[in-house]
């Protein structure tokens, strides 16, 4: 198949990440892929560095004739035959292009939409088929007119062999430990996102100082980076650690490739999100075997299931975060029952192949559903 994926934004977050892998993947699986993404922006800059075929284009003016004559020129150059789009800017582009190519809508987050006449328009006619990360957000595109049920689906996050199969995980986790400054005799929590207000660490902070109340002082270990855009809020993270004396317990590693072995390295993983569409980082936990502790929102009860696969708590709520974290670092029979039934869930349903094919099957169906459209072929706009 050939098949060509969008990022028009420059920053880097869990889409960019989570598109990057599944290009990394068709192109290992023997497909013809391309990304397609502005050359001043991270996904290509990362792309480049891993050796994946993109191409620099720019999606900031969707509907101006050059960026449409641009677009159709080359899914006509590489004989595309499906374009999967993540953001609304690419998407809009790409829905000038049906006479072309079959057209899939990716939708990574949990943000409600309103309806509206041009809106649905756009979502319903500018697209073959729609998948979404997580069934709540479908079921509120639904809800609102913008998704048909007949041609949408989600289609959840999903763990790669790294977090399966860990090489010599004692090593890796005293390695890990010696090189971050944490004790080898240290309870020590992962936290893993990007450093933004949303993503809730002020919160999870909050309940660290609470859990140091309690007689509990574990070590954290927050992994991700700031854009600028939230540089002052990391910079109060900072100031709110030191406020509380919890320096010589929280270590910062900033963005890093090796979350896999970071997660081995900790006891138990913290999602504090404000909100969430259906967070990776779960799913990475529980290949891993870890215990898990997330805020009850958007897509998270559809795999953390409360006291069966790890523990739900109301999002922006330090004290029942910091009574969940207790649950885990002393309750050890039950904390091992959760982590195993997480781990099984993991292994049935979340492996980075099952959820490829899932998706090369929805590509299938959108090609199908393209050839029925019998829409006339545009002529003179790159044509």
């Amino acid at each position: 198949m050939r098949i060509l994926h969008t990022i028009p934004g420059r920053n880097w977050g869990g889409m960019e990440h989570r598109t990057m892998e599944q290009v990394r993947w068709l192109k290992a699986h023997g497909h013809d892929v391309w990304l397609a993404s502005p050359s001043d922006g991270e996904s290509y800059k990362r792309a480049e560095a891993a050796g994946l075929p993109v191409i620099d284009f720019d999606f900031d003016r969707p509907w101006k004739p050059a960026t449409v004559r641009g677009f159709r020129r080359l899914l006509i150059e590489k004989r595309v035959e499906v374009v999967d789009t993540h953001v609304t800017r690419d998407a809009k582009t790409a829905a000038a292009c049906l006479d072309l190519v079959a057209v899939v809508r990716s939708r990574h987050v949990n943000q409600p939409l309103k309806g509206g006449m041009i809106r649905r328009a756009q979502w319903r006619l500018g697209a073959d088929w729609l998948i979404t990360v997580a069934e709540c957000t479908r079921s509120q595109l639904l809800e609102v007119g913008l998704a048909d049920a007949k041609r949408s689906v989600s289609i959840g996050g999903w763990a790669d062999e790294r977090f399966f199969d860990l090489p010599d995980p004692v090593a890796t986790r005293a390695r890990l430990r010696a090189a971050l400054n944490i004790p080898a005799e240290a309870y020590a929590w992962v936290c893993v996102g990007m450093i933004r207000p949303d993503k809730g660490q002020d919160h999870l902070l909050a309940a660290l100082a609470l859990l140091k109340d309690k007689g509990l002082s574990p070590m954290l270990a927050i992994v991700g980076s700031a854009t600028a855009e939230c540089a002052d809020y990391e910079r109060g993270l900072h100031t709110q650690l030191e406020a509380a004396g919890l320096s010589g317990q929280v270590v910062f590693t900033g963005y890093r490739d090796d979350v896999s072995e970071l997660m081995q390295m900790g006891d138990a993983v913290v999602i504090p999100s404000l909100t969430e569409a259906q967070p990776r980082v779960a799913v990475q936990a529980f290949a891993v075997g870890k215990p898990v502790v997330a805020s009850n929102v958007g897509g998270v009860p559809e795999i953390v299931f409360d006291g069966r696969t790890g523990l739900l708590v109301p999002p922006a709520d330090p004290v029942r975060l910091a009574e969940a974290m207790a649950r885990v670092m002393t309750d050890h029979e039950a904390t091992a029952r959760m982590a195993a039934a997480a781990r099984q869930l993991a292994e049935k349903d979340m492996r980075f192949d099952n959820r490829m094919n899932q998706t090369l099957e929805v590509y299938r169906t959108a090609q199908a559903h393209a050839r029925k459209r019998f829409l006339p072929r545009f002529k003179g706009v790159g044509a």
